[in-house]
């Protein structure tokens, strides 16, 4: 694997965000945080809590000002039909602005409870076994880089052993693993462990397949190695590990294991970056990418730590395989990390009668790689919110009410961001449609008070967003940036999410898919961007029966408008590089060789 950075970051600085190692004095220890507003001065502090508060309220303001009884054109109007239109509208109206209530007091939230943990040494005499996992099609040069560098990986006070969990039982990688006394594994072959879901199965005098072992997954292929673990009788105290495209540094042991002197700590988790990072338009939607996950990694991840309930992000973690066997392994979903940390979090560690915990650490403790096209992008993101879509209806909705309150607050208001996004989406497309076709309004209002209203809330929750990069945990990104461009790529994202809540709530099977990864083909074209364009086309019929009906109110326009940049930016930004592309691998390949390219 190889990465291309604009810069080469402090990476020992940035695998210790959380501080210097503590000693754990007493035995059995606690895991303590820090809330990291209290590093801050006093006036920064203040200003901290006066933006988080003051976008919430004025918020709340805007809401309380729309929704005024005397504000309502449904209440107005005088033909049955228009009031039936009207009042659709309003309705529209009130989901969107529910919506901008639940999300800024989750941002509000997050930033007021962020904390980092107290990194403790590691205790002494753990086992280990450092896993990773290879996916059909996944390069082999990417395995052996990961390979390499997990073998580096340092726990002087315990034992590790390196494992390849190879779902095509490739030779040259036994070779590899071989060669670097790595252990090797691949469920290959074996039918007991490779479960399939077909029709056959539906009916009643066929079992049904096991989706613990579903093939081609990443939770079958470790459930599979758990399986292979229990009959070799291995026994190791913690499994961690890292993605195939993930390459964890030589600390990684040391700043995780250390929280596994609490014995409630189910797991530790670390953040996701991406070191692919590179100028220009070609690596526009790395950058993007990595932006768009600031918030998460740098806040809200952050905050889960407040009520001892981080993610479980498969990408860099360690886990206590007690709180794994408990559970029977990781859970069966597309997402299976944050299927199998609500699941861990529902239930109690049997020594001590407490709820499991979970701990995250700001340490960048693996450089992963991301998307570096738009098609790889949407179908990761696609993948993630039906993830998070099918973990809500299979699991979420009946562990829900075993969750402690906080952690259940925390999971709550995390499963709302691909819903929310959505259905923002959805209604905002439908809103407008509506008043193209029918002229049909909400409400009315006075446009001065409206817009002092508007723009206050708009700009103190954008300061909110922009206050909380200082503490971006990301080491490619340039110091001092505002993120706003990870704002925008979450709103050009939205039509995917909907995509995916549309399949998950039908009951279209979801599979697996692995990111592309380690490729530097271009696979951006037409049919990448099919989602947006059918909406753009959408929109654009809607825009010329406006037209046509004389339905033309400035303000509604330039929100159509908008609506249909987000359909047309990735396509135009994907095109302008897939083009160039297509047509300098077109010409060198029409010119004959030993000819000068420049013949």
């Amino acid at each position: 694997m190889t990465h291309v950075v604009s810069h080469i970051p402090d990476m020992k600085r940035f695998s210790r965000l959380a501080g210097p190692l503590q000693r754990a004095h007493k035995a059995p220890h606690s895991v303590e945080f820090v809330n990291i507003n209290t590093r801050d001065r006093l006036l920064y502090r203040v200003w901290t809590q006066m933006i988080a508060y003051g976008s919430l309220f004025l918020v709340a303001c805007l809401a309380f000002y729309l929704f005024q009884p005397a504000h309502w054109v449904a209440l107005k109007s005088h033909v049955a039909s228009e009031r039936i239109e009207d009042w659709i509208m309003l309705g529209f109206l009130a989901i969107l602005q529910i919506f901008l209530l639940l999300g800024t007091y989750s941002a509000t939230r997050s930033t007021l409870k962020a904390r980092d943990p107290i990194p403790l040494r590691p205790p002494k005499g753990l086992r280990v076994a450092f896993a990773t996992t290879r996916a059909p099609g996944e390069p082999i040069d990417m395995v052996r880089h990961t390979l390499i560098a997990a073998k580096k990986v340092r726990y002087r006070e315990g034992h590790v052993d390196v494992w390849l969990l190879d779902e095509t039982k490739d030779p040259e990688l036994q070779t590899l693993c071989d060669q670097l006394d790595v252990k090797y594994f691949s469920r290959k072959g074996i039918e007991s462990w490779n479960s399939e879901r077909t029709k056959r199965h539906l009916l009643k005098h066929v079992p049904q397949a096991d989706p613990r072992f579903a093939s081609r997954t990443k939770h079958g292929n470790f459930n599979a190695w758990g399986m292979y673990l229990d009959e070799q009788h291995y026994k190791y105290d913690i499994v961690a590990g890292v993605d195939t495209d993930q390459v964890p540094e030589p600390n990684f042991l040391e700043r995780l294991l250390g929280y596994f002197n609490d014995p409630d700590v189910a797991f530790a988790v670390g953040p996701q970056v991406y070191a692919n990072y590179r100028p220009g338009l070609s690596g526009l939607v790395t950058r993007w990418a990595e932006s768009q996950a600031s918030f998460f990694q740098s806040t809200i991840q952050r905050a889960g730590n407040a009520s001892n309930s981080a993610m479980f992000v498969g990408t860099n973690y360690a886990a206590r395989t007690q709180a794994l066997s408990q559970i029977r392994g990781f859970y069966p979903c597309i997402t299976e990390d944050l299927a199998t940390g609500v699941a861990i979090h529902a239930n109690h560690n049997e020594l001590t009668g407490n709820h499991w915990k979970s701990v995250y650490t700001p340490d960048v403790l693996a450089l992963g790689e991301g998307p570096s096209f738009w098609a790889p992008f949407f179908s990761q993101q696609w993948r993630w919110a039906a993830g998070g879509f099918d973990a809500s209806k299979s699991l979420v909705w009946r562990v829900f009410g075993k969750l402690d309150p906080k952690t259940r607050l925390h999971y709550f208001l995390i499963l709302t961001y691909y819903p929310i996004t959505a259905l923002t989406w959805l209604f905002g497309v439908l809103s407008s449609m509506l008043y193209l076709l029918t002229g049909a309004s909400a409400i009315v209002v006075a446009w001065n008070q409206f817009i002092a209203l508007y723009l206050m809330s708009s700009v103190l929750q954008m300061s909110l967003y922009f206050w909380n990069r200082r503490n971006d945990v990301s080491p490619f990104e340039r110091e001092g940036s505002y993120g706003s461009v990870g704002m925008l790529m979450s709103t050009l994202t939205a039509p995917i999410y909907l995509s995916a809540l549309v399949c998950t709530t039908i009951g279209k099977k979801v599979s697996f898919v692995v990111t592309k990864k380690g490729s530097s083909k271009n696979p951006d074209w037409f049919k990448a961007f099919s989602t947006h364009l059918e909406w753009a086309g959408l929109l654009t019929a809607g825009l010329i029966a406006g037209f046509m009906n004389g339905n033309t109110n400035p303000a509604m326009l330039i929100w159509i408008v908008t609506q249909l940049l987000v359909c047309l930016t990735p396509f135009a930004l994907g095109m302008a590089v897939a083009i160039p592309a297509r047509y300098r691998s077109r010409r060198s390949s029409l010119i004959p060789m030993g000819e000068p390219q420049n013949a």
